[in-house]
């Protein structure tokens, strides 16, 4: 901040007073006191909106806590922004950014004159340098002038700003009069009139343009131009400002789209038709599952109705609303579908929005009531490869020309393959895992008691996939397997042999796996280590609660809130282990232990926030129950069995055992990077930051022995992390209390996470060109690199949005069915009367309702929500314990949670 920011800024944020030149006291006294002045409306709906677009329930990511955050970019002062929010849009420069409520907030002194905070992420177009660093720290950094230097300085940077506005307008009517004259839509648009499309912000530019050189101005007049149709082109949901991508709407999407909006329009009698007959459906759908509230799922023809063509059309148009869009663009399916939910009376919310959508197609038939909306249509997609993952240079992985239907013919890395002979490998997992991608041994050291080998065995599907392959390439664009709660969607085919490295298999064939051994001390340092192809003989499958009973170890804890009395799981008769696999698994938690607390002095943390845990039966759903793809109206009865669980506990027992020697395996496998000059990819995460002095310390001194935090206690003190990154050098993971000069890289998964695979074969070429091939050890450019990383996360974060929104959608849809319960009068119990919620964020107005809301997470269901209804005059801060009870629940893409104070 000290090298952005000048002294007398510094100064104010830290809460100094600050000394004020001779001359400035006379300007002080005319000029309005400090906050007087009324928000704008432009400002009032551009911060509520806030509230909306944090509509994510979860607050930690399981596995990876740092996979779902969105990337930090600083914005130095005095850069031009474009910011948006909703359908709110200013131009502004930037002055000062701090941390506020645990986010990183953006001040910019916009083109109306006022001061805006925003988030990073609200930021779509960006001109660094714009006006200077000096010029931007004399306009202060109060909401109202202060001095006449400010002033000044405020007035010579909105003329700047309006400078460059005049030009914008200008530009942006010359981009729309050569989409109109070249037909743009019809040039740009898939011919397959089912098929979305990408573009670029650059790749539009040249086309409407047709110039060598694109200045700033015009690039942000065709992103507008984009932007503003959101009918024709859609933002790329995620990191925006980095990929600067849309998505060309289908041309069957577009035609529907202006067919259902005129026939809206004109109060087309189709329309009444379709509704009359809606309501008939919808009527009937509603008595049977109250009839058969509590029978198992099932799904029937529904006779006696038939859609016209028209109706089909309509239909399709709702079914299309459900995707989920950028909040930054204006919706065309909002506007029609409001107004024929409206016309059908049978639907009273405040708004409507597309959970009423998801209801509604959800009671005449179309999805199943147990169907989600993101997860399970399929929308094709023109996929065009960020990177091409094949090798460029002469490798051993690719001994003679592969097609991308070739698999390896033999094993490349068989020359190198160390056998561990009888060595005893024990591959833990849950009930139920289906793909088992790690093992563990210990190799203790006679002559040298104070160390010991951890040797971790990963599953080695690289020893039948090239990188040449289609399949890798589907896997590169899949990033990894889907872990659904109906379902699981594998990464790798099931039926292209892959299934056979999945380790402990149990048919007496030896394994090949790729192994980090570590060589650790007594004090969990890592003094040496190895990475090798490796083949595994004596694999055994154990089950975590086997050797947490037989170690006596804590296990997971998981409470029912809406059960009087936990399920009894369901297991096979659990054998004892003999003693010599005890000893082993006594001496693996040993070393674990060591290791955790070597992390731990390093500063390694997790931050532990309860979440749910559903099971659903029968899983996999099967897809005769779902509505189909096609336009079909069906009869659906019962639902499936359902059980909420909560999960209070992350990683502790054969977990943590486990866990921990997959954090070692990761940084052996950068350290093997590093040690050989390689460019790999690195998952870092940054220091902790706070607002509070003080608030770091006094979060660290809650760590309990396992380096467990509770999630809330972070909230109070005000500390958050940065999010996570790739980066292709050694740097630190503060939450895991990985150092700067050791790096993780992922590895431990790679039949289910690309990345890992991609490792994989990064590691056994530069093993293979050690051990006499004729190349260099690296295999991929450091540049080329950067970019791989930069689509795989975006491949990543898609996943975990889907994943998150799936679980979402089931944790609130129990909670819908818990309220309408036909026997619900009959209860003796409800845990949803007595809810409480720890508030998240500072109360922000909603224009749509005029009240005020903030996020909220409620520990009776482990969910985050929003808390509505409140005034201005409400007492409520960050880190406040509420009553609260549930005033609406809804689904749709964006599945959410509303709440009032009890």
């Amino acid at each position: 901040m000290r090298r952005v920011l000048s002294p007398e800024a510094c100064s104010l944020l830290e809460g100094k007073r600050t000394h004020i030149q001779k001359g400035k006291q006379a300007a002080l006294s005319s000029l309005p006191a400090s906050g007087t002045l009324p928000l704008s409306i432009e400002r009032l709906k551009f911060d509520a909106a806030g509230v909306e677009a944090e509509a994510a329930s979860s607050v930690v990511e399981d596995g990876d806590p740092d996979a779902f955050a969105d990337v930090t970019k600083r914005f130095a002062a005095g850069t031009f922004v474009e910011i948006r929010r909703n359908d709110t849009r200013a131009f502004g420069v930037v002055l000062f950014t701090t941390l506020t409520d645990r986010k990183w907030m953006v001040h910019s002194l916009i083109n109306r004159g006022e001061m805006w905070p925003h988030q990073e992420h609200d930021v779509h177009f960006h001109v660094p340098n714009f006006v200077s660093k000096k010029l931007a720290e004399e306009c202060g950094m109060a909401d109202n002038i202060c001095s006449k230097e400010e002033s000044e300085a405020r007035v010579e940077v909105m003329k700047r700003i309006r400078d460059f506005e005049k030009d914008f307008e200008y530009h942006l009517q010359v981009v729309l009069e050569s989409a109109r004259e070249m037909d743009f839509y019809s040039r740009v648009s898939h011919p397959d009139p089912t098929t979305w499309a990408p573009i670029s912000t650059q790749e539009a530019a040249d086309i409407l343009l047709g110039s060598s050189t694109i200045t700033p101005v015009e690039m942000l007049a065709v992103q507008s131009f984009l932007l503003g149709h959101g009918d024709l082109y859609v933002a790329e949901q995620r990191r925006f400002l980095q990929r600067q991508r849309f998505w060309i709407r289908p041309r069957s999407d577009v035609q529907s789209i202006r067919t259902v909006s005129k026939m809206v329009v004109d109060n087309d009698p189709a329309i009444d038709a379709f509704i009359e007959k809606a309501r008939t459906i919808i009527l009937a759908a509603r008595q049977r599952a109250t009839e058969s509230f509590r029978e198992p799922p099932a799904k029937y023809p529904l006779d006696g109705i038939e859609l016209t063509k028209t109706d089909k059309m309509i239909v399709r148009f709702l079914r299309a609303a459900l995707r989920a869009t950028r909040h930054v663009q204006t919706d065309p399916y909002v506007v029609p579908y409001a107004q024929i939910i409206k016309k059908m009376g049978l639907y009273s919310p405040e708004v409507f929005s597309d959970s009423t959508v998801h209801e509604m197609l959800t009671e005449i038939g179309v999805l199943a009531p147990w169907e989600d909306a993101v997860t399970r249509e399929e929308i094709r997609r023109q996929e065009d490869d960020p990177v091409t993952i094949a090798p460029t240079i002469p490798t051993a992985l690719v001994p003679e020309p592969l097609g991308p239907e070739d698999l390896y013919a033999q094993d490349v890395a068989e020359s190198i393959r160390h056998d561990f002979g009888d060595l005893p490998v024990y591959v833990v997992d849950d009930w139920g895992a289906e793909e088992l991608d790690d093992g563990m041994s210990i190799e203790p050291i006679p002559s040298d008691p104070e160390h010991s080998w951890l040797h971790v065995h990963i599953a080695d599907p690289t020893a039948l996939l090239p990188p040449t392959h289609a399949i890798a390439r589907k896997a590169f664009h899949m990033a990894s397997s889907r872990y659904l709660l109906d379902r699981t969607v594998p990464m790798l085919p099931r039926d292209a042999g892959f299934h056979q490295y999945s380790l402990a298999q149990g048919s007496g064939v030896p394994e090949k796996t790729l192994t980090f051994s570590a060589k650790v001390n007594l004090t969990g340092d890592i003094v040496e280590y190895k990475v090798r192809p490796g083949i595994i003989r004596n694999v055994r499958a154990i089950k975590y609660d086997i050797i947490d009973n037989t170690l006596s170890l804590p296990s997971v804890t998981t409470t029912y809130p809406f059960l009087k009395e936990a399920p009894i799981p369901e297991r096979p008769n659990i054998h004892t282990l003999d003693p010599a696999t005890v000893d082993n698994l006594r001496r693996i938690h040993q070393v674990t232990r060591t290791l955790l607390a070597g992390r731990l002095r390093a500063g390694g943390l997790t931050l532990a926030l309860p979440q749910p845990e559903l099971e659903l039966k029968p899983r996999p759903l099967p897809e005769s129950l779902m509505g189909g793809s096609d336009i079909e109206l069906h009869a659906f009865r019962g639902f499936p069995h359902l059980v909420y669980g909560i999960r209070h506990t992350i990683e502790v027992g054969a977990r943590q055992m486990v866990s921990e020697s997959m954090k070692t395996a990761c940084r052996i496998a950068s350290m093997f990077f590093r040690d050989r000059g390689i460019p790999a990819l690195r998952r870092t995460v940054g220091p902790m930051q706070t607002e509070r002095a003080g608030g770091i310390e006094a979060l660290m001194a809650t760590r309990d022995e396992d380096g467990v935090v509770d999630y809330m206690t972070g909230v109070r003190q005000v500390v958050s992390a940065p999010p996570g990154r790739y980066i292709t050098t050694p740097g630190p993971h503060s939450l895991l209390g990985v150092p700067e000069h050791e790096g993780y890289v992922k590895v431990t998964s790679p039949l289910r996470r690309f990345g890992d695979m991609f490792a994989h074969w990064q590691i056994k070429h530069a093993l293979l060109a050690g051990a006499g091939a004729k190349a260099s050890p690296v295999l991929y450019a450091e540049d080329w690199l950067a970019d791989f990383g930069e689509a795989l996360e975006a491949g990543e974060l898609e996943a975990k949005r889907l994943e998150r929104l799936q679980a979402e959608y089931w944790a609130h849809l129990y909670l819908i069915r818990w309220q309408t319960d036909p026997a619900a009068a009959r209860r003796d119990y409800d845990p949803l009367q007595h809810l409480t919620g720890t508030v998240l964020s500072p109360p922000l107005l909603n224009p749509l309702t005029k009240n005020y809301g903030c996020k909220v997470y409620v520990p009776q269901i482990a969910l985050t929500a929003h808390l509505v209804d409140l005034t201005p005059e409400t007492p409520i801060g960050l880190a406040d314990e509420v009553p609260v009870k549930i005033k609406e629940g809804r689904l749709g893409s964006r599945p959410m949670l509303d709440l009032i104070l009890a």
